[in-house]
């Protein structure tokens, strides 16, 4: 029996290397689930260490320290925006509503993570506003006919503004244009006729 009881301290210690490999590695599991970040695909992932950017992360893994480490996710690629039911009205007059596509993207990730407010309602108040001005700055049969040259103009306009906040408007469309009032369709009737007389007077135009 005593040899017996003098012979368990010694299985002990024997179990003590194993018992802190244990320990270990599930210190490193739970210290690896705390710092590593998985970034999906279509974002990107600015880190930023103590205020400053230390990194911009593209999918896969990300080693973020709690802490020390602050991130925030930047959409990747381009998305479609849609701009809906905007009220303008023409050069010539006509009250118009106005449905539109446009291609947005981040161009500067870093600057998109540093802005203060939400960058996409941003962009999207300011793309309205562009559209608005860009309506009244036309007649209504020019809206039915942009060139590319005129649609990648009032793209620039947008991100000549959203640029700031690193992102970008590549493409526009207007998918739709409704006149909303009867009288502002005869209204303008009777101004192209008006204009129409003018020119075929001056020798310049023939309807």
């Amino acid at each position: 029996m005593a040899s017996i009881a003098a012979g368990l301290p010694a299985t002990a210690l024997s179990q003590e290397p194993a018992v802190w490999a244990v320990t270990a590695g599930l210190m490193l599991a739970a210290f690896a689930v705390m710092v590593l970040r998985g970034v999906p695909a279509g974002r990107l992932l600015v880190v930023f260490r103590f205020g400053r950017v230390v990194a911009v992360k593209d999918a896969g893994l990300a080693v973020v320290i709690p802490g020390v480490h602050r991130v925030v996710p930047v959409p990747a690629g381009s998305a479609y925006l849609d701009l809906l039911w905007l009220e303008a009205v023409t050069r010539d007059g006509v009250a118009v509503t106005v449905n539109c596509a446009a291609l947005a993207s981040v161009r500067d990730p870093v600057a998109y993570a540093l802005s203060q407010d939400p960058p996409n309602s941003a962009l999207i108040t300011i793309a309205e506003t562009e559209i608005r001005r860009y309506v009244g700055e036309h007649d209504l049969l020019d809206l039915s006919e942009l060139s590319g040259d005129e649609r990648r103009e009032l793209s620039a306009a947008i991100s000549d503004r959203t640029g700031a906040w690193g992102a970008e408007i590549t493409l526009i469309d207007f998918s739709r244009v409704e006149i909303r009032l009867r009288k502002d369709l005869a209204r303008w009737a009777e101004g192209f006729a008006a204009r129409a007389r003018q020119a075929s007077r001056q020798g310049g135009w023939t309807p």
